[in-house]
């Protein structure tokens, strides 16, 4: 009896235990933190500060650490750069260990995949996580529009209805509106400020939001009405959008489990076929396998191509 296949099976359980153990492992400690700063501000308990927290503090200072900051927040993400970094490294050797172990796939072929797939899944969970984000900003908007245009009915100013909705509403257009009102209060115009809010996080209906507003500004009218009447039509589009959602969900999943369906064969093929991987030491499983990625890429491409139907 072949028992290749039910170590390679173990050996998988077992990378994916201590990657999901070292992510709640992170999890747990910036709670903790968080907690002992609450403590330290309303008890007055020190927390004493390890050489772990140290590290990390200095490596978020680094210049890479500054640009993954704002990646990680938009994607709801409640770990610090450094500590992404070292899931990320981890990952990768994991991964590593995994085919070259596991898989029994040569050393080159394993390093290639770990390096390539370990930043392409990255990639990917902050794209989908800063998705969902903008989505709930979305589906927040008609609400915003909707207190906008009472505080408008009130005599109150477009800075000083933002400065009520961000007391009112919840998170993440709380966190999104705040950062506007404290840059008003800085003296930034609030069209730059509206303009910085959508290079943040763009979609076509905070486009729609930003511009009406900016239009209303500068040319006055009736902004109470045409915010009530925006607020309508921002509840049609949301529910056009669940419809749409709804009918291409199989498509948008077949465009992710095609690369995943296509690697687990690879891998199956490369248990039950002895020297399978020996193959792609030579230069026309080199080539194979350039195709291989190349057609799976492409395919992935023009599967998301077709179900992008944009309202």
């Amino acid at each position: 009896m072949n028992d290749a296949p039910f170590i390679a099976l173990l050996g998988g359980m077992a990378v994916f235990c201590m990657i999901g153990a070292l992510y709640f492992g992170l999890q747990m400690r910036s709670a903790k933190k968080e907690t002992n700063i609450v403590l330290e501000k309303y008890i007055g308990i020190q927390s004493e500060v390890g050489w772990s927290d140290r590290l990390v503090e200095r490596l978020d200072q680094m210049e890479w650490a500054k640009k993954l900051a704002p990646r990680l927040t938009r994607a709801s993400i409640n770990l610090k750069p450094a500590e992404y970094g070292a899931l990320f490294i981890v990952v990768i050797v994991g991964m590593l260990f995994f085919l070259y172990k596991a898989i029994e796939a040569p050393l080159w072929l394993s390093f290639l995949g770990a390096t390539s797939l370990t930043p392409f899944a990255s990639k990917m969970l902050l794209d989908s996580r800063k998705l969902l984000y903008v989505r709930k900003v979305d589906s927040q908007l008609s609400e915003v529009c909707r207190m906008l245009s009472s505080t408008a009915r009130a005599g109150l100013s477009i800075p000083q209805g933002l400065e009520i909705v961000v007391k009112e509403m919840p998170p993440p257009i709380k966190d999104e509106l705040e950062i506007i009102v404290r840059e008003l209060r800085l003296g930034k115009d609030i069209e730059l400020a509206l303009k910085d809010l959508l290079s943040r996080v763009y979609s076509r209906d905070l486009q729609v939001f930003v511009n009406t507003l900016v239009i209303q500004r500068r040319a006055g009218g009736d902004l109470a009405s045409v915010l009530n009447q925006m607020a309508k039509t921002l509840e049609e589009r949301k529910i056009i959008n669940k419809t749409i959602d709804a009918s291409i969900a199989q498509s948008r999943f077949s465009a992710y489990l095609l690369p995943l369906i296509s690697i687990l064969i690879v891998l199956m093929m490369g248990q039950m076929i002895d020297g399978f991987f020996d193959l792609f030491t030579e230069w026309f499983g080199i080539i194979i396998l350039i195709l291989f990625i190349s057609l799976q890429i492409l395919a992935f491409f023009a599967i998301k191509k077709i179900s992008d139907i944009k309202v």
